[in-house]
């Protein structure tokens, strides 16, 4: 039965060619409206292919302007560029909400280079130190992207940062790591050091919001390699762009794009229309994305749970942190974990606060354990509530 069904869904016809191309981790060749940007990018790193000196660049820009794909394009085409001048050089991209310590970001380095490494038990200092030695023995240079670095220095502090800028001063030898930081603004860079802060704020790529005209070029762009050819009516692509467009988010428009053609597919249609256009905005909101809420860790999505249940059932705009603790309780015991202590409890807000997933703030009250309140202002507290039982249940 269930293989009949699997074949039958597998032979069906489709309006796609590729999905995959509208997938968020799909690094395009051409990147559409960020040539410039790309150029900008090219005239900071030259002297690192000229001199093998380092660099730092911050890249800054909302949600789905673009910025980790520049990074990753710019990376892949640096790499060719060294290897064509003689250079050895790696590029590697690193997400901070994914690898979220100093130990997980420098030992992922490591495991780039050798896998097999034994990094087990050794400190970040330790770890930093092995990567240095490697690059220096192997006349080797590293441009490392730490993506959302903003969300890592509010967590952890400038540590990181500072240790892969200083890596050559204390060691008196070239400095063979550059890096590339991407980050929603500039606020994150009053937490590093005035010599760290003054390098990146010198070397700034602001990414715009794009346009509505701008996101039709870039669904254009993506329609020729993901769909079969004539199948998105331009209607639909006008129609999408301008739902976009209020965000400026290119992430947002291709998922919406992709979620579109998956209703003509079951549909049967054959064609991608505005009416399959608005079925996908039903579904998605595009100020919490679905993959920040899939990549949250364990209790941080119970908690989160905890939030949008207790606001869902009061119908109130705030709840106190007490009250969410509460329930917070209540749901470890539905999902059997065992609640993490108050100042988890705390950290587990904190970072969801830092996400932009929910908003703290001080309620005037006065009352121990109920001197903040707790506002989900993005989405629904009932579409949050169904969202996260569901990534729960496929934990």
């Amino acid at each position: 039965m269930y293989g009949d069904i699997f074949e039958e869904e597998m032979n069906r016809e489709t309006v796609f060619r590729d999905a995959s191309k509208l997938m968020p981790e799909y690094v395009p060749q051409v990147l559409v409206h960020r040539e410039e940007e790309f150029r900008q990018l090219t005239r900071f790193f030259k002297p690192v292919l000229e001199n093998r000196s380092s660099q730092r660049v911050l890249i800054t820009g909302s949600v789905g302007v673009g910025k980790t794909v520049l990074a990753r394009r710019f990376g892949a085409e640096l790499e060719k560029a060294a290897g064509s001048r003689g250079m050895n050089l790696t590029y590697l991209h690193i997400n901070c909400r994914k690898d979220r310590t100093i130990y997980s970001v420098i030992a992922k380095i490591l495991q780039h280079f050798n896998p097999r490494w034994p990094y087990y038990g050794l400190g970040p200092e330790k770890l930093l130190n092995d990567v240095v030695n490697y690059l220096n023995s192997r006349d080797a240079y590293l441009t490392v992207t730490l993506d959302e670095l903003d969300f890592f220095v509010q967590q952890n502090g400038p540590n990181l940062v500072y240790s892969l800028t200083r890596t050559a001063e204390e060691r008196g030898g070239p400095n063979r790591i550059s890096l590339i930081a991407i980050a929603r603004d500039k606020s994150f860079l009053r937490s590093l050091d005035a010599a760290t802060q003054s390098t990146f704020m010198h070397n700034v790529i602001a990414l715009d919001r794009y346009s509505a005209s701008q996101l039709k070029d870039i669904l254009l762009s993506r329609i020729r390699e993901a769909f079969k050819h004539g199948v998105v009516e331009e209607d639909t692509v006008d129609l999408i762009a301008d739902i976009a467009s209020r965000w400026g988010d290119a992430r947002f428009a291709l998922e919406l794009l992709w979620r579109a053609g998956m209703a003509a597919d079951a549909e049967a249609a054959g064609v991608v229309t505005p009416e399959h256009a608005r079925k996908a905005k039903a579904e998605v909101y595009p100020e919490i994305k679905r993959e920040v809420l899939r990549d949250l860790q364990l209790h941080e999505k119970l908690t989160l749970l905890a939030v949008a249940r207790k606001l869902n059932l009061s119908k109130r705009a705030y709840a106190f942190t007490g009250d969410v603790e509460k329930t917070y309780r209540v749901v470890c015991e539905e999902y059997r974990e065992e609640p993490r202590r108050h100042t988890q409890f705390w950290e587990y807000l904190q970072r969801l606060n830092a996400l932009g997933v929910v908003d703290i703030k001080p309620s005037g009250l006065g009352q121990r354990g109920q001197t903040l309140k707790i506002s989900i202002q993005e989405v629904p507290a009932e579409w949050l509530e169904k969202e996260m039982e569901k990534l729960l249940r496929e934990k």
